[in-house]
């Protein structure tokens, strides 16, 4: 019996699935400070940290209308604030943080004495000169001077060049202004006095990384992971790609993913985001490579399925895309199985048969109950003189669908292929 070409009489598509956009870790607080009047507090020094997280210190200061923002890496845990301002009382509160995203709140302060502010130290130094400078130094710090606050760090090591807390501010103020050389310097010499403070080393290696001094920021790098920053300081580099991300701009998120994975190769949301970037923004083997690495260590990833499927798709690889709505099978069947009954068609439309086969097989992969698919094959098989194969998928078609418009051609090669 003649094999002829058949073709549907109706359209399959091959579908795009729009995945989820990849959002921020952590959350972000936004923050109000009220005088007793109701009106927004400026000036107020916000010192946020967490017992259970040492590493986490953020210093913020209050604008004209009392508001503040701090960006958190972690939920589910305590964060402790401490709000100072002369002439108020000091005000200390706990606030244990459970939701992504951004949460709005307001607290008030009182006129009174304030309580000594904290951060001023009793530095290693005998010189007197030294230490003023430098608590005065800190003030400044704190009231967000950087100007300043480096000017006092200065007159401080200059008192004392061995004071390295003055050489570790020194380096976080001089980075805040911008002036990336000297930041550079002032690390360096707080890190040969035995400094491996995080604010200093991270304020080496983003005045590297300003310098576009490649080697240095990656030797820079290497000491914030030793020190366990590696990811948090990746998380932020993550964190400006998905600002660009909802401002639009899939071409300048595509490079800071890259450059947060340089930094935490294993960071997954940084992995989706570059997936998500790519295909936006004309990368499709970068995103098909980036959800396939998640797929390795997290196969049920659900985002990762999905813009594997959609990377594939953009590529036009058909080895790739194939394997890919296998695996969408898992999230959206439906989709997948007629995804490979269209390139089960294709293969055999252009009476590629061995292709064809393999694909209408990977089908009841997906389906195992899927007549048409059974249907075919079938008809393959006669056409390849395997007997036993082709009536076992006629008969099973049959079984699943005897009223099918080609349940009659279907007896037919049944009759012709005679009894077993």
């Amino acid at each position: 019996m003649p094999v002829r070409t058949r073709t549907l009489g109706w359209l399959l598509c091959l579908i795009w699935i729009v995945p989820a956009a990849a959002f921020a870790e952590g959350g972000r607080l936004l923050g109000k400070v009220l005088g007793p009047d109701g009106k927004g507090l400026e000036g107020v020094v916000v010192t946020a940290t967490s017992p259970q997280l040492p590493s986490f210190k953020d210093v913020e200061t209050t604008d004209k209308k009392g508001m503040f923002t701090v960006d958190f890496d972690h939920i589910d845990v305590t964060y402790h604030y401490r709000f100072d301002k002369a002439g108020f009382q000091s005000m200390e509160v706990n606030q244990q943080w459970r939701l992504e995203g951004s949460q709005y709140y307001e607290w008030t302060m009182h006129p009174g004495e304030s309580a000594p502010v904290p951060g001023g130290i009793p530095a290693a130094s005998t010189s007197q000169d030294a230490i003023l400078a430098y608590n005065t130094g800190v003030a400044a710090s704190r009231a967000n001077d950087n100007a300043a606050a480096a000017a006092k760090f200065k007159d401080a090591v200059g008192h004392d060049p061995k004071l390295r807390q003055a050489w570790e501010s020194l380096a976080v103020a001089e980075l805040n202004l911008g002036q990336n050389q000297e930041a550079v310097t002032a690390a360096e010499r707080a890190i040969a006095l035995g400094s491996t403070d995080k604010a200093t080393l991270e304020a080496r290696w983003q005045a590297y990384r300003n310098l576009k001094d490649d080697a240095k920021a990656a030797e820079a790098l290497k000491d914030l992971q030793k020190v366990g920053q590696a990811t948090e300081e990746a998380k932020k580099v993550h964190n400006e790609g998905v600002a660009l991300m909802r401002a639009g701009d899939y071409a300048g998120a595509f490079a800071k993913f890259q450059e947060a994975l340089k930094i935490d190769p294993n960071l997954q949301p940084s992995l989706l985001g570059l997936a998500e970037a790519g295909l936006k923004s004309g990368h499709g083997a970068e995103a098909e490579a980036a959800a396939e690495t998640v797929l390795k260590t997290d196969p049920k990833n659900e985002q990762a399925i999905r813009l594997r499927y959609n990377a594939c798709l953009a590529l036009g690889d058909k080895e790739k895309l194939s394997d890919a709505l296998v695996g969408l099978a898992a999230v959206e069947p439906t989709i997948a199985r007629n995804g490979l009954l269209k390139m089960a068609f294709d293969a055999y439309d252009a009476n590629d048969m061995a292709q064809a086969r393999a694909r209408f097989d990977t089908v009841l992969q997906v389906d195992p109950n899927y007549p048409p698919a059974h249907y075919y094959l079938g008809v393959i098989e006669v056409g390849q003189g395997a007997t036993a194969k082709a009536r076992s998928h006629l008969e099973r078609f049959l079984q699943l669908a005897p009223n099918d418009p080609e349940a009659n051609a279907a007896r037919d090669m049944l009759k012709y292929l005679g009894k077993p």
